[in-house]
């Protein structure tokens, strides 16, 4: 029987910020923004002293499955796939990025202006 690690720890202490976050996102933009943050800070955590991460390592992907997606350099890391086949780190990632699908597309159907608003913002002093 192989012995396999458990990240859930690190999981557990950057979800409740997390959670707050999603919920209270705006835009989708926001939510792309919170999960990319917050799973950058839970791989910091968890495997940061085993593997170097680099900003973009991680990137929100809403159209394609699992949504999100690893960059080329960490994919072709033999230290991160040994990592990820011996422990739960995709399934907390996989939980991660469902909670910010579900989020993405709520504000995706319901509230596409405030994104277009944040991501087409017009130049000069706000009105409000």
């Amino acid at each position: 029987m192989t012995r396999q690690m458990s990240f859930k720890m690190h999981q557990k202490e950057v979800e409740p910020r997390y959670r707050i976050q999603i919920d209270a996102a705006e835009s989708t933009e926001d939510v792309r923004k919170f999960f990319e943050r917050t799973v950058m800070d839970f791989l910091e955590k968890a495997i940061g002293d085993q593997i170097e991460l680099q900003p973009g390592d991680v990137t929100f992907d809403p159209d394609n499955e699992p949504g999100y997606q690893l960059s080329p350099r960490m994919m072709d890391s033999e230290d991160f796939r040994r990592v990820d086949e011996g422990s739960d780190l995709s399934a907390i990632l996989r939980l991660l990025s469902g909670r910010a699908l579900n989020r993405y597309k709520h504000l995706a159907t319901k509230h596409p202006d405030k994104t277009e608003a944040k991501m087409f913002q017009v130049p000069g002093p706000r009105s409000h």
